[in-house]
């Protein structure tokens, strides 16, 4: 009862944040609309795995590794925005490019495998989620939690992120969204790659 009292209360703030558009969203729903359902679904599984080991990582005490060698901050953030740059340069070299090519690009087993690392890479390089965590925990935590807490905080935020980015794959696989993607394919892709581009290029700017 003490670590759901603890706990359910992190997860309430937490979700104001998974819920807001951002990176890990593009990438979710760009999935479903243009690939497939079951790529879509493996990389709300790669997130919500990042954001378990991001709440693993700052639970031992990445927010301390932070204060103490700001450098490593830094270096986060710039691998993060490289990362999204490469994201946005492929989004948008593949916008002219037929949905079906994209789904025969690789074998079924490798795109799910590839599909559930990309989101992974993208959860796990994004700065914003690991200080999110950081000051979330700082704040809403004991200052000695419980091994109970320590456990099973990581798996409900892992419960938390899949749930949701499930239901933006599940919703947005669906075949009238399907359709209405593959009309607008080309601005869409354009629009989001330039997104992309633009958090990726307001990250590395940061860090000045």
């Amino acid at each position: 009862m003490e670590t759901a009292l603890t706990i359910v209360p992190i997860l309430a703030v937490l979700v104001v944040g998974i819920i807001s558009p951002g990176p890990s969203f593009i990438l979710v729903a760009r999935t479903a609309v243009a690939i497939s359902r079951a790529a879509a679904v493996a990389s709300a599984v790669g997130m919500a795995s990042g954001a378990s080991l991001l709440a693993t990582a700052t639970l031992l005490g990445l927010s301390a590794l932070f204060r103490q060698i700001p450098g490593a901050y830094v270096a986060l953030k710039i691998i993060g925005g490289t990362y999204l740059l490469y994201l946005a340069y492929q989004t948008w070299r593949g916008a002219g490019r037929p949905v079906l090519d994209e789904r025969q690009a690789v074998a079924p087993g490798a795109g799910l495998a590839r599909h559930f690392g990309l989101a992974l890479g993208t959860m796990v390089g994004n700065p914003k989620a690991a200080v999110q965590y950081g000051v979330i925990f700082a704040a809403m935590l004991p200052r000695s939690p419980s091994t109970a807490v320590t456990v099973a905080l990581p798996i409900a935020v892992y419960a938390l992120e899949a749930s949701w980015y499930i239901v933006v794959a599940l919703a947005l696989s669906a075949p009238a969204t399907r359709s209405v993607y593959l009309r607008a394919k080309l601005a869409v892709d354009r629009v989001a790659g330039a997104v992309l581009a633009a958090l990726g290029i307001k990250l590395l700017l940061s860090t000045r």
